[in-house]
């Protein structure tokens, strides 16, 4: 094992001592298109930089998600909107470092997702205790990113890029699948397999013994490979860490059929850090 799958190890077995189980109450969920179509929610109008909280209704009721216009909109400049990963908070600190915006001019307006149940790490906890709330969770996210498309391409933007890291790398894969109406995608240290990251990565380590012992509905509500797989790919571009024990490099890699992955040599830890691979890579894509 490679230093960085190692210090992946060592951080998820850390933490799964400290933060309830995934999945603790219920593995019972409606597919994830059922969730997706069932989330009505409405952006506000307001096109000052600052942060706009989003309600949004679901299959499992209210939820709350929000979006911040980080770098303001531009007609002639692309925009990027980048997602965060699970349990981040806050939930800007990967943004502000993959684009250090109030440091180094970054051609592109930037907008950032803030998904449900991030607003604390207690609250994540509690929200996580079913598997329904995380399917509807990434739903109102895949439904927010494709609000914020419509209203850029109609005020203009010219080019269009979604981009996230980890969880937010999957509901990138996500919008491909069932809007594809960005221009570019760049999941980072994701790919289409989420079940796989709950049932056979060290991250099992944070999920309920009763939901591994149950791991039919978790594949079959978290497999997405298949939906992919049906969708052209020529303007999805990932990238995955070689090392990474929680994004398993071969299973994800062979989930994205043939898309030009870019490889890192790092873990899930480390490749979460390696904040200027990661702009590099989403910049080579909107620039």
């Amino acid at each position: 094992m490679s230093i960085h799958g190692f210090i992946d190890s060592v951080a998820i077995g850390i933490g799964s001592l400290f933060i309830p189980k995934y999945f603790r109450d219920s593995i019972e969920s409606q597919p994830f298109i059922e969730h997706l179509e069932a989330v009505d929610l409405v952006i506000p109008n307001g096109e000052a930089e600052g942060d706009y909280e989003v309600t949004a209704n679901t299959l499992g009721g209210e939820l709350n998600a929000a979006f911040r216009l980080a770098q303001g909109v531009n007609r002639k400049d692309p925009a990027i909107i980048y997602h965060h990963g699970a349990v981040e908070t806050p939930f800007d600190h990967g943004f502000n470092k993959i684009f250090p915006y109030r440091k180094q001019e970054i051609e592109a307006s930037l907008l950032l997702i803030r998904a449900p149940f991030h607003r604390s790490m207690k609250e994540f906890a509690r929200g996580m205790k079913d598997l329904s709330n995380f399917v509807a969770m990434m739903a109102v996210s895949t439904a927010l990113i494709e609000q914020l498309v419509k209203k850029l391409k109609g005020r203009g933007c010219r080019r269009v890029l979604v981009a996230g890291t980890s969880l937010g790398g999957f509901i990138t894969n996500l919008h491909k699948i069932y809007f594809d109406s960005a221009d570019v995608y760049t999941p980072l240290l994701a790919g289409l397999a989420v079940d796989d990251v709950f049932l056979n990565s060290v991250y099992g380590k944070g999920v309920a013994q009763k939901a591994k012992k149950n791991p039919a509905g978790i594949q079959s509500v978290l497999n997405f490979s298949h939906d992919f797989a049906q969708r052209e790919k020529n303007n999805v571009f990932p990238l995955l860490g070689r090392h990474d024990r929680i994004i398993r490099y071969e299973i994800q890699k062979d989930s994205y059929e043939g898309c030009p992955v870019k490889t890192i040599s790092k873990g899930h830890t480390t490749g979460a850090l390696a904040y200027t691979q990661m702009r590099q890579h989403v910049l080579d894509h909107i620039l």
